[in-house]
């Protein structure tokens, strides 16, 4: 009885196994299929590569190019609002406010000037030290002055006596007329000038022309 039922079932299992090994033959050849054309070749990637540092080398000068104009401008824009807050600082407080430049060290120190000795005493507030952004100098080299009517070359990058400008408390600038001249590593240049009746302006300088727009 079992043997007879045993001869009966061979024939079924062995069509089971065949179907269940031709299943696998074909989902081997699928598999080789996939894989031989799916991925990258070496010569796909290295072409790849190629044109990344292609376009790399095209646009790493036009972005170097941009962040010397940036920092130009930024430490232009923040010179001048740290000027107006010692401006109204010595107006609303009555007594003078200085910015005391340190061209060496490209940086500047604006601070109260209760007494008015032109130092920052005990007792005295400084209102910030602020160093100019990697690759902006105070420099006036190349560049003609003052800029609302240049007569002749830049000798000193701050025209202020003692490289110190002070407002007093109307918020006036006590040292007359002045300019400070700041440039970036490409020789582009801005400049900050006060005139008789202590307004600020900011220039810029035009590297093709020689002039001051």
């Amino acid at each position: 009885m079992i043997k007879e039922t045993y001869e009966k079932a061979c024939p079924n299992v062995r069509r089971i196994d065949r179907i269940v090994k031709s299943n696998h033959k074909e989902i081997a050849m699928n598999c080789k299929v996939v894989n031989e054309t799916s991925g990258l070749g070496l010569l796909e990637i290295v072409a790849g590569i190629a044109i990344i540092l292609t376009l790399s080398a095209l646009a790493f000068p036009r972005i170097g190019r941009y962040w010397q104009l940036y920092a130009l401008d930024s430490a232009t824009q923040m010179l001048s609002s740290n000027l107006e807050v010692a401006r109204y600082t010595a107006i609303s407080k009555k007594y003078n406010a200085v910015a005391q430049f340190y061209v060496g060290a490209s940086s500047y120190e604006i601070f109260e000037d209760k007494n008015g000795n032109g130092a920052r005493d005990s007792g005295e507030f400084s209102l910030g030290t602020y160093s100019l952004p990697r690759q902006v100098l105070f420099n006036g080299s190349s560049l003609l002055g003052p800029p609302a009517n240049p007569s002749g070359s830049v000798t000193d990058p701050i025209t202020f006596g003692s490289d110190r400008l002070t407002f007093n408390p109307l918020g006036k600038v006590n040292s007359g007329l002045g300019t400070i001249y700041l440039q970036n590593s490409a020789g582009d240049a801005a400049a900050l000038s006060f005139n008789m009746a202590s307004r600020l302006k900011i220039y810029r300088w035009s590297k093709g022309s020689n002039t001051w727009n």
